[in-house]
């Protein structure tokens, strides 16, 4: 208990230390990595159903191989698409946000540095050490938190893609239950 106290009470001290927008990019980063957990328990528990749905109303289907049954075919795997990418792009907007924000964190801290400046000189050195701490943290949180949330959504991006082509390979390739 003591060290998850410990935990909080570091990084608490982390995001005063780096300033409001280093509290802006918890919140995105909390928000994406969320919505990448969200896309995980969805390819686990949900996409199976969704594709295991479409199957059976394509295997329901008679005609498969008019231009109608054909436009049938794509009708269900985009809808499969639609779902299995659901959040992806808002995902990807999360990851663009982050550096952007670490930026505008390097940007005040500097405006704080250069207000220390301007007031001081430069004999108030803890005040300038505080700034340039300002403008340093965000930029290193908000690269970190894009490069690996680049790598989750860039994962799960590849993931549909996959499972969606291999639907649309089943459903051309397949012959329902029975072998009609």
């Amino acid at each position: 208990m003591w060290a998850l106290l410990e935990a909080l009470e570091a990084v608490r001290d982390f995001h005063i230390a780096g300033g409001a927008v280093l509290w802006t990019i918890g919140f995105v980063t909390v928000l994406m990595w969320t919505l990448v957990f969200e896309r995980i328990f969805y390819f686990r528990f949900a996409y199976p159903k969704s594709m295991r749905t479409a199957m059976r109303a394509w295997h329901e289907r008679q005609d498969r191989h008019s231009w109608y049954a054909q436009h049938i075919r794509r009708m269900l795997v985009a809808r499969v698409r639609a779902e299995a990418e659901f959040s992806l792009p808002v995902l990807r907007t999360l990851v663009a946000l982050c550096p952007l924000f670490g930026l505008l964190g390097t940007v005040t801290g500097m405006i704080e540095v250069f207000d220390v400046m301007n007031a001081f000189g430069t004999a108030n050195t803890r005040s300038m050490a505080s700034g340039i701490s300002r403008a340093t943290l965000p930029t290193m949180a908000g690269m970190g938190a894009a490069i690996y949330g680049l790598f989750a959504t860039r994962l799960l991006c590849r993931h549909a893609a996959k499972q969606v082509e291999m639907l649309s390979e089943r459903l051309v390739l397949s012959t329902p239950p029975g072998g009609h």
